[in-house]
């Protein structure tokens, strides 16, 4: 090989090629080689390759010396590609006997067992990408200690005394969703929609917004508190906290640009013609 010329060696490349793409078992011939590559001379070029001992003359053409030592035969491709299309096609028979959603719940609820009891935390989170766990925003929160009271709001469950809930306005039955904008107004234990949800930025948020590249345009703390400061003077409710948290700082991150791309357009524009490079 050391020894070929630059053209020899592209067209026994070329050659090699050409046998694997048409399952010809390293078979040239001769009508076929003026298609393998564009050269000139190229049957001289082929002469040089049988004298390197790297094609073998046959009658109606060249076979290329040890292909099939190097290379899968024709009858061994088709074999493969036979064996690829059957699997295939058992795995489009079995998805499409699989039961129905409805089905599996009749089924559980017959046999006593509840979806997603028995599965450990692997087995739950099992086929996720790294891509999908950091876009998982919501994080992997604490349980809840079970002695703990729940919603107060939504359960009315308290150890002081009863207070007269506050009705929910129309704006906040039935919202958009991004959540209603108005004004849910002053409850009773001083709380807002955003401290009732218990709003955090978890560790999931954060890689996604280091991931995006928000990080390096605003200050991810000052914006969460930012938006926390808003949330809790205007009191209105969002069906997505994490949601509504990302959408602020997406727009912070734009405003933030914006105003970095002004700044530097001011800048030039003070600059003298010859700052500028205009002569």
């Amino acid at each position: 090989m050391a020894l070929l010329s630059d053209r020899a060696f592209r067209l026994h490349v070329s050659a090699i090629c050409w046998c694997a793409e048409n399952l010809t078992d390293g078979h040239i011939t001769d009508r076929e080689l003026p298609l393998i590559t564009r050269l000139r001379n190229v049957k001289a070029t082929a002469q040089q390759l049988e004298d390197a001992g790297l094609w073998d003359r046959s009658d109606s053409g060249w076979f290329i010396h040890d292909y099939l030592d190097y290379n899968p035969s024709r009858d061994q491709v088709l074999a493969e590609r036979k064996k690829n299309a059957e699997r295939q096609e058992r795995f489009r028979r079995r998805k499409k006997s699989k039961p129905t959603p409805s089905d599996e719940d009749r089924n559980a609820g017959s046999n006593g067992v509840t979806k997603g009891q028995g599965e450990t935390p692997y087995e739950q989170n099992e086929g996720k990408t790294a891509r999908e766990d950091d876009m998982n925003v919501y994080g992997n929160h604490p349980a809840q200690d079970g002695n703990q009271q729940v919603n107060e709001a939504r359960n009315a469950v308290s150890n002081d005394a009863p207070s007269r809930p506050v009705p929910p306005s129309m704006a906040d039955v039935g919202g958009s969703s991004t959540g209603s904008s108005a004004q849910s107004g002053q409850r009773p234990d001083g709380l807002t929609p955003i401290d009732e949800a218990g709003f955090r930025v978890t560790d999931g948020m954060r890689r996604w917004a280091k991931r995006d590249g928000y990080s390096d345009v605003i200050d991810i703390d000052y914006a969460t508190q930012q938006f926390v400061s808003h949330y809790r003077s205007t009191g209105a409710r969002r069906s997505s906290w994490p949601d509504a948290w990302q959408k602020w700082i997406r727009d912070d991150a734009k405003k933030a640009a914006e105003r970095q791309t002004g700044r530097h357009l001011r800048a030039v524009a003070g600059q003298n013609p010859e700052e500028r490079g205009i002569f």
